[in-house]
């Protein structure tokens, strides 16, 4: 773990595109543990009372995600900013027949979509990928009706540095958004592949939506099952991810 300078969605996507192919082996395969047990029950579950006819797919990666939401939306947008991942999300969700692909970042997708607005929208692991996170909820305010909702779920700010052990090091602060360069890891496969998260205060997160007319209701921090926890070479004394829902009240 290192803190690098910030970097351009373009910059970003570099390590995403390098990533792809490894990144769906993990998650088809199983090998990823918090994607199948954590993150996407998780997701699913603060989504549950959503109005599912326009769902917007933020970061929608190699589309696993997406192909499950397919089965519950009428119509699902899967916005992802990485070619390689989105080839591998167009084969992925192959067999669907509601889902419109656009290969941008957020902030270029509301132009390309032309007015279309949703019903509600996710982000799965990719919030922390956003380098601006102001231009992301203005562009994300333009896209939802009001009322609608947005889920998130992304790595925990407040114990994920812990997790990984740079909360010590002496570059970090916690308040303070840092740029943070690492190889892609999960708990059961490395890789030497390098991608870039950044780090924000909680405080952060909540600031940016609450000006961009969005209302926190609710936020929780899952922990996996007994049988789960004992998969993990690790065990999980504290919540590594967070799942946060937005209300669009403005």
């Amino acid at each position: 773990m290192r803190p690098c300078h910030p970097k351009s969605h373009g910059e970003l996507v570099k390590g995403w595109d390098q990533l792809a192919q490894e990144r769906h082996r993990q998650i088809s395969s199983g090998v990823d543990l918090s994607f199948d047990n954590v993150i996407v029950p998780t997701t699913l579950c603060l989504l549950g009372d959503c109005d599912p006819s326009i769902v917007l797919d933020v970061g929608s990666g190699t589309g696993e995600f997406t192909a499950q939401l397919a089965k519950a939306a009428g119509r699902v947008i899967a916005v992802e900013p990485s070619h390689a991942s989105t080839v591998l999300a167009r084969s992925v969700c192959g067999s669907t027949g509601n889902v419109q692909f656009v290969e941008a970042s957020l902030e270029d997708a509301v132009d390309e979509l032309g007015g279309v607005t949703v019903t509600a929208a996710v982000a799965v692991m990719s919030l922390m990928t956003t380098p601006d996170l102001r231009k992301f909820a203005g562009a994300l305010a333009k896209l939802l009706r009001s009322p609608a909702r947005f889920v998130a779920m992304l790595t925990h700010p407040c114990f994920w540095p812990k997790y990984w052990g740079y909360d010590e090091a002496s570059w970090f602060q916690y308040e303070t958004e840092i740029f943070i360069e690492a190889p892609f890891v999960i708990s059961r496969c490395p890789t030497d592949i390098d991608t870039t998260h950044i780090h924000r205060p909680l405080e952060q997160y909540v600031t940016a939506f609450a000006d961009a007319g969005f209302l926190l209701e609710k936020l929780v921090e899952p922990m996996p099952r007994a049988e789960v926890q004992a998969l993990y070479p690790k065990y999980w004394a504290f919540p590594r991810f967070i799942g946060l829902r937005w209300l669009r009240i403005t």
